[in-house]
């Protein structure tokens, strides 16, 4: 009784109301704040402020929070005595929107059928964002771009795998360089607030190229079909895992010596580690066979 009012009490931590949290551990609303007023009365502390719209925690819950999360962990751990094998327990997890179209959809049906036991929470976003959502306890690990030098942080981070950086042209178009490329067809740049945006225009900076976008679009799909229809041209990841190289309306000519490396980050210590080293030997397994026959996108190409 109390590992459940404890797993509604966490769930509100971690998103914000009582809708959601009972959505997440699959009870009714009203069957949450019960749960909720029968953990403050087993305690014996006030865990909340309420308004009469709110329900925030108070000091003392926020004190109970990594409590709670352990002591959830080691009740999923103590379930897994009885088969090793068996992986239970949820897992909260950040990816960036452009790998849930790559690699990542491999990882988790690899995941899934091993572990079925195991439940996963994903929620899409971009690197920055992701990042400060571990490190605030809200998310238990987080797939991103890898964190620039001048980025600091407490955190594990763990390099996945890297993925090269292209020069992205409408099939059929030919030129001599990057700059020639950006000199003849409009510039289609991918969202600058990123840390992949942000490096592709220090790319262009340092290769001396002066060019203003067309358009900036945040979605990597989306300035791909704006280059697959002929309006433009860009530099983009090649994903792995998502064979866009394949696109008879497109063509990647890698950019020598520039990779997107993806990492995943989480807290160095924290109750589900043990699944995020599961997710990270899948992400393995699934990356290794790419890293070992190499990139399908051409090597020999134009510099800028």
């Amino acid at each position: 009784m109390v590992l459940r009012a404890l797993r509604a009490f966490v769930a509100l931590h971690r998103y914000g109301t009582i809708a959601a949290a009972a959505a997440d551990v699959h009870l009714s609303a009203a069957a949450v704040s019960a749960q909720l007023k029968l953990l403050e009365e087993r305690l014996g502390a006030e865990l909340f402020v309420r308004t009469k719209r709110s329900l925030s925690l108070s000091s003392t819950g926020h004190r109970l929070v990594p409590l709670a999360e352990k002591m959830i962990a080691v009740y999923e751990e103590m379930l897994e005595l009885s088969d090793t094998r068996v992986v239970r327990g949820k897992l909260s997890l950040g990816v960036i929107n452009s790998t849930l179209t790559g690699v990542f959809p491999a990882v988790l049906q690899r995941l899934k059928a091993a572990s079925p036991e195991l439940e996963i929470r994903l929620v899409a976003g971009i690197s920055p964002h992701l990042m400060a959502q571990v490190e605030a306890g809200l998310l238990d690990a987080a797939v991103v771009t890898q964190p620039p030098p001048h980025i600091s942080t407490r955190l594990l981070v763990h390099h996945l795998y890297a993925e090269p950086v292209a020069l992205v042209l409408p099939r059929g178009m030919d030129c001599a360089s990057v700059a020639d490329a950006m000199a003849r067809a409009p510039y289609v740049a991918f969202d600058r607030s990123t840390w992949v945006g942000q490096a592709i225009d220090e790319f262009l900076i340092k290769s001396d190229i002066r060019v203003r976008p067309a358009m900036e679009l945040n979605s990597q799909d989306a300035v791909l079909a704006v280059v697959r229809y002929g309006l433009g041209v860009s530099i983009l990841p090649t994903l792995r895992g998502a064979a866009h190289e394949t696109d008879p309306g497109l063509q990647f000519v890698a950019i020598p010596g520039f990779q997107r490396s993806v990492s995943l980050v989480e807290q160095p210590v924290h109750p589900r580690s043990h699944l995020t080293a599961k997710l990270l030997g899948t992400i393995a397994e699934v990356a290794r066979p790419q890293d070992e026959t190499g990139s399908s996108v051409p090597a020999d190409a134009p510099g800028a």
